[in-house]
C-alpha cells in the first residue's frame, strides 16, 4: 500500500479532516525547540491581546526634534519609549527592558555615576514602562507623560553643576529644547494636541457650561 492510500485510509477510518491531518503531520515534523517556540509565541499573542491600546497617537515637534506620543483607551498620555530616546538625542531607539538596569527602572543611560544625585523620588517613580498596543495592534512601550520633563529638569541641574560630560552634553541640548516649550504649552496640551485627542470629560464640561447660560 502506498503512502497516500495509506494517509487516506488513516483520515477517512478516524474521521479527520483533510487540513487538520495536514497539520497534525506538519506538528509531527517538528523538533521539540520549534514547537517550544510555536507555543511561546501563541501565548505572547494571546497576552498581548490584553494590553491597553492606543486610540490617538501622533508627534510633537520641537524645532528639529520629534518626539512620539500617544493616548491610551482610558485617556492615559504617553510618550512613546521610541519618542523617548530619539527626542532626546539617543541613537539607538528602546528595546524594552534591555536598556534598564538592575534593581532600577531608569533607562540605562540616567544611572550613570555622575547623574545619580540628580535622580529624584518623583523621576523614579515615573520611570516604570508602560507596556501598550500601537492603534496598528504592535506591542511596544512608552512613559507616563510627565516623564519626560522630569528627565529634562535632570539634565538641566546636572549641566548647571558643571558635571556633565561630553557625551551628555548633546542630550542635554535637546533637554533644554524640550523642556521650553513644555513649560510655555503644558505637556498634556501638546499631546492632546499632536495626537488630536478631545478629553470627554472636558467636553461634557463644557457643554454643561453652555447650558447653563441659557
Amino acid at each position: 500500500m502506498d503512502k497516500d492510500h495509506e494517509r487516506a485510509r488513516w483520515k477517512v477510518g478516524w474521521a479527520v479532516p483533510a487540513r487538520a491531518a495536514g497539520g497534525t503531520a506538519r506538528a509531527a515534523a517538528l523538533s521539540v525547540d520549534e514547537r517550544r517556540e510555536i507555543a511561546r509565541k501563541a501565548v505572547k499573542a494571546r497576552w498581548a491581546k490584553h494590553l491597553p491600546q492606543a486610540t490617538h497617537e501622533g508627534v510633537i515637534r520641537f524645532g528639529d526634534i520629534e518626539v512620539e506620543v500617544a493616548v491610551l483607551g482610558d485617556g492615559q498620555r504617553l510618550v512613546t519609549q521610541n519618542g523617548f530616546m530619539v527626542g532626546l538625542g539617543r541613537i539607538r531607539t528602546g528595546k524594552g527592558h534591555r536598556y534598564f538596569r538592575a534593581r532600577t527602572n531608569l533607562p540605562g543611560f540616567l544611572t550613570v555615576q555622575n547623574l545619580k544625585p540628580f535622580v529624584t523620588e518623583d523621576l523614579a517613580a515615573l520611570a516604570s514602562q508602560i507596556e501598550f498596543r500601537t492603534k496598528q495592534g504592535l506591542k511596544t512601550f512608552g512613559y507616563a507623560a510627565n516623564f519626560l520633563p522630569k528627565v529634562c529638569e535632570l539634565f538641566e541641574r546636572a549641566q548647571h553643576a558643571g558635571v556633565l560630560k561630553d557625551n551628555q552634553r548633546n542630550i542635554a541640548k535637546c533637554a533644554r529644547t524640550i523642556a521650553e516649550q513644555l513649560r510655555r504649552s503644558g505637556t498634556m496640551r501638546l499631546i492632546d494636541e499632536a495626537t488630536g485627542y478631545r478629553d470627554l470629560g472636558k467636553q461634557m464640561c463644557g457643554c454643561l457650561a453652555a447650558l447653563s447660560d441659557f
